[in-house]
């Protein structure tokens, strides 16, 4: 049992090393703060140098405008700041540290020292440290300010025993240095640790030549893509997005960053806007490689909710959520792989014109061969991108509309027309492998058909091809929206679900009747409203995605078993796709000519 003990005042000592802790609890932070201030001073190079994974000392020198004798004796008191005056500059935040606590917090727990000169004026140094009184002396000085830190924790002997080796605390601000340093491409970096430099970032750096730098990503830079989003001046925000290909992927999403005035932040919303863009185009489990760099009004968003700035609060995300998924997934679609390697001249094996479904912006793919590739061993990630095929067009001659019979929920058809295709195709079907891929030849060249993405196309085509027919719901579907802005979304969504074949109507209090589908809709009520609701797609998009998630759901799965004969025909229908991509955009079959085999296994005749 705790014994009783009345309320008192604290002490100002443990108080200030209380208030220390939440902002400083390790080298890192110091980094992170010093930085933060270094950039607001607008300079042209930020230095950083570290002894002892910075528990021995950190220096941060910039050659930013520097500070006055007067702003030196204020500046290692508590919430002293040049960045805020009243209560409302905190709603309209352009400055990266704002608070005034960083440099006092650093001189409560460790040695502190700050050099610093103003333009026309004299050098002057701050000594600081715990209780005793700060010390500004005249000294000589070029430009800029120098911030050091010196014997962290020193006074503190508690927090000290908390902190990690010196080179895990290095590794730590590494990391840090490099969030910091990543969106501000206009200033130059360097980093060092215990006498030897190992970072250099110049500036004036393409944003994605940077981040592939500063990351020691193991790819080229010409693997990655910049990609814009958003209109500052009518919706308050915008950015870029620095994406790899479909060739660089990983296996978790932890080179995923997001970026919010030049902060990094920790959004699983973004994050996840970037998995949605992107889905479709890595195999299952793993995840692109990119940074999102937003610029928001600052009126939208609000940094003072966390110490160190991780976490925010946005006004209204669900804009910036649509606007960075439906930049990557076009990116995706509107870019081949032959078009995003400068050099390579793909060679087509189908004839036919790119098609147009319903105006999606629908990308086509050229089949090319490993052969056209200059093998770079340097990598396993380029290693498996030489071998990378990619694909082309589709086929002039249309599909009947015919079914697949897999389960009882797909109409019969009348195998003598399939047959005739399979004639006219000239494709044979050979087998499936690995419960997934149906293979299959034609014209001295092995397809590997995905069973679950041609039947996911099939399925998607007849719903588009169906449009408008309804059937009535004996028991009508109701969705539950959360705010008055989903209720204003659904409301201009109503003509273009009328049109799809979905009658729903607006019941108040935020509920919503769904009274009829359409006939090829094999959706739940829940898939209904996460279609809606989950991503606020434009209305001119909203019938593709319904079509889609529809036909995801029911097209068969990996692993399922498919009779020969079902099996036999799933191939005929995808070879004579139109458009040989399931609606997310993934390709339906990979393409294997016989001179691609031969390069596979080194054989040159």
């Amino acid at each position: 049992m705790n014994e009783f003990r009345p309320v008192r005042t604290l002490p100002a000592e443990t108080a200030r090393k209380i208030a220390a802790g939440e902002v400083i609890d390790r080298p890192a932070a110091i980094i992170r703060e010093l930085i933060d201030n270094a950039i607001d001073a607008n300079p042209s190079n930020i230095q950083v140098e570290i002894e002892e994974g910075g528990i021995g000392k950190i220096r941060v020198t910039d050659d930013g405008y520097g500070m006055t004798e007067e702003d030196l004796k204020n500046c290692a008191y508590p919430h002293a700041t040049s960045k805020i005056i009243t209560e409302t500059d905190l709603s309209n935040l352009s400055t990266l540290g704002f608070r005034g606590e960083a440099l006092a917090s650093i001189a409560a727990v460790s040695h502190l020292e700050i050099t610093s000169i103003r333009e026309g004026s004299v050098g002057h140094k701050l000594q600081a440290f715990a209780t005793t009184t700060h010390k500004v002396t005249p000294c000589h000085w070029a430009k800029g300010t120098c911030v050091q830190s010196s014997s962290l924790f020193e006074n503190f002997p508690a927090r000290r025993v908390f902190l990690k080796k010196p080179a895990a605390e290095a590794k730590m601000c590494r990391q840090t240095f490099i969030e910091k340093a990543l969106p501000w491409t206009n200033i130059g970096f360097k980093y060092s640790t215990d006498g030897k430099q190992k970072l250099n970032l110049p500036a004036g750096q393409p944003l994605a030549e940077r981040f592939v730098q500063a990351l020691e990503i193991q790819e080229d830079v010409s693997y990655f893509h910049e990609i814009s989003f958003g209109d500052y001046k009518s919706e308050g925000f915008s950015g870029k997005t620095v994406i790899g290909d479909c060739a660089v992927r990983r296996s978790d999403k932890k080179l995923i960053y997001v970026f919010v005035n030049g902060r990094r932040i920790w959004e699983y919303s973004l994050i996840q806007a970037v998995e949605y863009g992107s889905q479709g185009y890595f195999p299952n489990g793993t995840f692109p490689v990119a940074a999102v760099f937003l610029q928001i009004n600052p009126a939208f968003v609000d940094f003072n909710i966390h110490p160190a700035k991780r976490e925010v609060r946005f006004k209204d995300i669900s804009p910036i959520h649509h606007a960075i998924s439906s930049s990557i997934r076009d990116f995706y679609r509107e870019n081949t792989v032959s078009q995003l390697v400068s050099g390579i001249e793909p060679e087509s094996v189908f004839n036919s014109q790119q098609p147009d479904l319903d105006n999606l912006s629908i990308s086509t793919f050229q089949a090319h061969s490993a052969s056209s590739y200059q093998y770079k061993p340097k990598t396993y990630q380029q290693t498996a991108r030489d071998f990378q095929s990619s694909y082309s067009g589709g086929y002039k001659h249309s599909v009947p509309d015919t079914s697949l019979q897999i389960s009882q929920n797909y109409d019969k058809h009348d195998y003598s027309d399939l047959q005739r295709q399979n004639n006219q195709i000239d494709a044979r079907y050979i087998g499936t492998v690995l419960g997934v891929f149906l293979v299959a030849e034609k014209d001295q060249t092995l397809y590997l058909i995905d069973q679950h993405a041609a039947h996911e196309r099939i399925l998607y085509n007849r719903f588009m091809e169906n449009l408008g027919n309804k059937q009535p719901l004996l028991f009508p579907y109701v969705i539950e929206t959360e705010s008055e802005q989903d209720d204003d979304y659904l409301q201009t969504l109503l003509p273009e679900l009328e049109k799809a074949g979905f009658k729903m109507k607006n019941r108040g209090s935020g509920s919503w009747e769904v009274s009829s589908v359409p006939v090829k809709w094999t959706g739940t009520e829940e898939d209904l409203a996460e279609a809606l609701l989950k991503e606020h797609i434009k209305p001119k998009e909203l019938t593709s995605k319904l079509a889609a998630t529809a036909a995801c759901k029911a097209a068969v799965k990996d692993g399922t078993i498919l009779d020969t004969q079902t099996a036999a025909d799933l191939a005929a229908q995808a070879l004579a796709l139109p458009d040989p991509h399931c609606p997310h955009g993934r390709p339906i079959y990979a393409v294997f000519t016989k001179e691609t085999l031969f390069q596979l296994v080194r054989r040159t005749e």
